[in-house]
């Protein structure tokens, strides 16, 4: 044996000597590869993102600064490329029938249904306070709800708002049937150019936040069905429009950062206080807010015309949503 063990020592020094390097490194890479860090062969081709909105008139300014987000990781990551769609709910819906999913999909709270997403692994993001997680997708972007009076001597008066759940939320009762003949609207932050027009239209308008309650948070999600390498890409993604250098340019659009160490800073001042109120912020799941959305719309409406009971069930509709 005290012979042996020279032996046996000679014998594997000699045999790491001539050992050709690329073996021991690509043990060493395969080993790393199924542990740590995705496949080294990175997807080449398109990937096809669906941006799903509720209502029509929001379908732009959001999708744009998506496409010119995705345009500029494609810039980054040679061969890979990013066709970024914007729909209603209506025509998502229809594509789905006719057998046209895509890769992922950006959504707001509501706009999609949990069981045609993949799970997602742990994100290391320190999120803000309030901002819901789950497991099927990210929130990278929420906005929050405005509460616009042109003159302060006729605030409550002629209320117009087109969003009933909201409206139901704030108590405010409906009195007229356009933003033009109205003297206090509630309105989306998402509209910030909107806003900003009406400030300047009424030298005495004001601008309140609602409340620091939003539905209003987007969200990005691969299809359950996405091959495994387009899969990867679109983490990473995800990742990238996480980025704090990245969250802060969703500002200009009235929405905010979903990571609590950006600083929001709302596109005009007149904004201030709102982006203020909704730092802290509270947040729906999404998939909930999608079963639970008609019913709860269905009560705010009677809610509105006088109807207690159906007042009643919506505020009990909403705190259950809360939880």
């Amino acid at each position: 044996m005290k012979i042996l063990k020279p032996v046996l020592c000679s014998l594997l020094v000699v045999f790491l000597a001539f050992t050709p390097a690329r073996l021991v490194s690509g043990a060493r890479a395969s080993f790393v590869d199924t542990r740590f860090v995705r496949s080294t062969e990175r997807y080449n081709g398109t990937i096809v993102l669906y941006h799903v909105v509720r209502e029509r008139p929001y379908v732009g300014s959001l999708s744009n600064w998506l496409a010119m987000r995705a345009e500029a990781y494609e810039k980054k990551h040679k061969g890979t490329y990013f066709l970024v769609e914007a729909m209603d709910e209506a025509e998502f819906m229809e594509r789905i029938e006719r057998g046209r999913p895509a890769d992922a999909y950006s959504f707001f709270s509501g706009s999609l249904w949990e069981d045609r997403l993949a799970e997602l692994p742990d994100f290391r993001i320190p999120f803000r306070q309030g901002i819901f997680q789950t497991g099927k997708a990210i929130p990278y972007a929420y906005s929050g709800f405005v509460r616009l009076v042109k003159s302060s001597d006729r605030s409550g008066e002629n209320v117009y708002t087109n969003h009933a759940v909201l409206a139901a939320r704030a108590g405010a009762v409906q009195t007229v049937q356009s933003e033009e003949k109205a003297e206090t609207l509630y309105l989306d932050l998402r509209r910030a150019g909107d806003l900003i027009r009406y400030r300047d239209a009424f030298s005495s308008a004001k601008m309140f936040p609602v409340d620091n309650v939003t539905e209003a948070v987007c969200w990005l999600g691969i299809d359950r069905n996405a091959e495994e390498k387009k899969k990867e890409v679109i983490l990473d993604f995800m990742q990238y429009l996480l980025e704090p250098d990245v969250q802060p340019l969703l500002n200009a659009l009235g929405m905010m950062s979903v990571r609590r160490d950006v600083r929001n800073e709302p596109p005009d001042a007149s904004l201030k206080a709102v982006f203020r109120t909704y730092e802290t912020v509270v947040t729906f799941d999404p998939f909930r807010w999608q079963s639970e959305y008609d019913s709860l719309y269905e009560d705010a409406v009677l809610a509105l015309k006088g109807d207690s009971d159906a007042g009643t069930r919506f505020t009990i509709r909403l705190q259950e949503l809360y939880r």
